[in-house]
């Protein structure tokens, strides 16, 4: 059960939180800022709501002590209906979302949930971000193509200009958004996340560009969308190809010249906002099926940044691997310090089609469960790694006194069929397993007479 501290200098708010909530999450109450931090030191909380005007500790210096402490909890602010610039301030202060006095039940428990989901959602796609590094120096990772991505994404840093980040899940595009706003000009600035895809078709528009008071049934009051509150800082689009259609032609005019009109406004709004969008879609696919429109693309376009998959970069994994190792070990109480090369062979040969995310949440399961040893043998993975099996010890002895030609070939076909074996017999998995591609594979099962045993590569022979 998710666990809520409500903090609020008025009984009857507190009440009014705890007749909501209590039914669906652990409860947690304090009745202003510093008694709210003493809790913050003693319990595990998952989302805080947080009145503004309160004695002792003000909402503005909670929120400043939680950037101060390194606290990532996400944070409601709860305000009167005429303090919403108060709100829009806490907001860039790092706030996820404000409701105004006085509130509806359902209002609540919908913006309640909303940020809960969303806040888990980015800390799965925060997965490259290091406690003691900032920007740029929390990307891990020397192989040239992750590389190639970190250059572009630095001169990135340095313009105003619009970038799309595409990749597959869990590559780490949300973690190359936050570096590029946080080394530039606009570093001092929000950085506002939204998820194209976490937000239903009829309520984009309004989480994008606001509302005004009576636009549709139920918008009682005044609401500040997404592109309103990141002015003069960062909006970061994420999984921008399913944003809904209708409300591209409305996000290309803003690119176009900073304006907006919020639903049920006449009057436009100026803002100086910096848009990084992200997607693991194919974009021109998009388009082609009628999912997305083609001057959008081009707009959003201007600087395209591509993550790698992790099966293009083994050569980060041992890094990554040790990197997750310190992260988490004391978290589980854990003494897991390092892999023994058979380990980290599996590691490295594995296809990690979640990637990075995927292998930052095995490595905690493997720290979990092998807490109490120090070094993790090809064994610990059994049952965690999927289809893992500890390799077979073979010396050196069997190719001594061969000439080097058959001995290559031998280790070739040993290697090879051991991709094949782990890949189900599946060629074009086989050679990302071995860094190579299908064709070279082909040719050297061929060369070396290697029986596939299953043909199952018809289909894309």
């Amino acid at each position: 059960m998710k666990t809520i501290l409500a903090i609020d200098d008025e009984p009857s708010v507190r009440q009014s939180f705890r007749m909501m909530l209590e039914d669906r999450y652990r409860m947690l109450f304090a009745e202003n800022g510093r008694e709210g931090l003493a809790i913050l030191d003693k319990h595990h909380v998952d989302l805080i709501l947080l009145d503004l005007t309160m004695p002792y500790v003000s909402g503005m210096d909670f929120l400043a002590e939680m950037e101060r402490r390194g606290e990532d909890v996400p944070v409601i602010v709860v305000t009167a209906s005429n303090s919403v610039t108060s709100a829009v301030a806490a907001m860039k202060a790092g706030a996820y979302e404000y409701v105004i006095k006085p509130f509806e039940i359902d209002e609540v428990l919908l913006l309640v949930a909303r940020t809960l989901a969303q806040h888990l959602e980015q800390n799965e796609l925060t997965v490259l971000r290091q406690a003691s590094a900032s920007g740029f120096d929390a990307l891990i990772g020397d192989s040239p193509t992750f590389l190639r991505a970190v250059q572009m994404a630095r001169q990135a840093a340095d313009v105003d200009s619009t970038v799309l980040i595409t990749g597959e899940s869990g590559t780490g595009k949300d973690m190359l958004a936050r570096a590029i706003q946080s080394s530039g000009k606009r570093a001092d600035h929000a950085y506002v996340a939204l998820s194209c895809c976490a937000i239903p078709a009829q309520l984009f528009e309004s989480e994008l560009f606001g509302h005004g008071k009576g636009a549709f049934t139920g918008a009682t009051e005044r609401h500040l969308g997404k592109m309103q509150v990141a002015d003069g800082g960062t909006l970061f689009l994420d999984e921008i190809g399913e944003m809904p259609l209708e409300a591209q032609p409305k996000l290309l005019r803003a690119l176009q010249d900073g304006t907006f009109y919020p639903l049920g406004s006449t009057k436009s709004i100026e803002v100086d906002t910096r848009i990084i969008c992200a997607t693991n879609r194919n974009l021109p696919d998009e388009i082609r099926n009628g999912n997305f429109r083609e001057d959008l693309f081009y707009r959003v376009n201007v600087l395209p940044i591509e993550m790698p998959p992790l099966r293009q970069r083994r050569e980060d994994i041992p890094k990554l691997a040790a990197f997750f190792v310190a992260k988490h070990a004391p978290r589980v109480n854990s003494k897991i310090v390092t892999f023994e090369p058979g380990a980290m062979s599996m590691l490295m040969s594995y296809s990690w089609p979640g990637n990075v995310r995927e292998m930052e949440n095995t490595i905690e399961r493997i720290l979990v469960c092998n807490r109490d040893k120090a070094v993790i043998t090809d064994e610990c993975l059994l049952g965690i790694l999927p289809n893992a099996a500890p390799e077979k010890a073979s010396g050196l002895t069997e190719f001594e006194g061969l000439p080097i030609e058959e001995a290559v070939n031998r280790l070739e076909r040993h290697l090879i069929e051991r991709a094949l074996e782990r890949s189900g017999h599946v060629q074009s998995r086989a050679a990302d397993l071995l860094g190579t591609t299908r064709r070279i594979l082909k040719y050297k099962m061929d060369q070396l007479d290697i029986d596939n045993g299953g043909a199952r590569e018809a289909e894309i022979a």
